[in-house]
């Protein structure tokens, strides 16, 4: 578990004729790692023709198949990304047609198999990794504060009794993630190629993500009693 702080002193008088508090400022970051649970493919339809309405039905058959496919998977989530159609001349000419087909699923082994056949009937892979659901996310972030919020207590208790003073809670505390939410790990880009008769499935090596959050306070110390 990672661990930074930070440590400011700052003098202050609570009211007057009170005695002197020390009010200590702390901010400090803990983090969990936690393996991915979902995995994302992205791929593309291309198609070539010498006309655009040519083009676009190759690549609009080869996109229903893939998400006809799909939808035999129940634990496999399909959508479409960019269509784009454009023109070439030199050196020959023709019309180009492509689409983003994008997959998601908890199945990894079930959505390999998919992505693997998709690649025999032309589908080029992009994007394939595993990555957190939004779920174990919030889960993992969850846990990161609450070991942010112990170590606070933890450091301001500490720095108390090297002051020879009581700590006496917190005049405020402020929560907020150290570096955003974790991107997706383990992705790897992968070109297009030829499908090629009988090829095994693509696989993904899934790595743990590591979830951070940051906690700052002011402490409260005062002299023991």
């Amino acid at each position: 578990m990672r661990r930074a702080a930070g440590l400011v002193l700052l003098l202050c008088l609570a009211a007057p004729a009170a005695r002197a508090d020390t009010i200590l400022h702390l901010s400090v970051t803990a983090s969990v790692t936690t393996m991915p649970d979902e995995l994302v493919a992205q791929l593309t339809a291309n198609a070539d023709a010498s006309t655009a309405g040519a083009a676009q039905a190759g690549v609009n058959q080869m996109v229903e198949t893939a998400l006809g496919a799909a939808k035999g998977l129940t634990a496999v989530t399909a959508s479409t990304t960019q269509y784009s159609v454009w023109h070439e001349t030199d050196p020959k000419d023709v019309w180009h047609a492509s689409q983003g087909v994008a997959l998601r699923s908890t199945d990894g082994g079930g959505l390999l198999t998919l992505v693997g056949t998709l690649q025999q009937d032309g589908l080029a892979v992009g994007d394939l990794g595993w990555q957190l659901s939004p779920a174990a996310t919030e889960k993992s972030y969850e846990q990161a504060m609450g070991r942010a919020v112990d170590l606070l207590t933890e450091r301001a208790g500490t720095v108390a009794g090297l002051l020879h003073l009581t700590l006496r809670g917190f005049r405020s505390v402020t929560v907020g993630e150290d570096d955003g939410p974790p991107a997706p790990m383990g992705m790897m880009r992968m070109m297009a190629v030829a499908p090629v008769a009988a090829a095994p499935p693509p696989s993904a090596q899934a790595d743990g993500v590591t979830v951070s959050a940051t906690v700052s306070g002011d402490a409260r110390l005062v002299a023991a009693p």
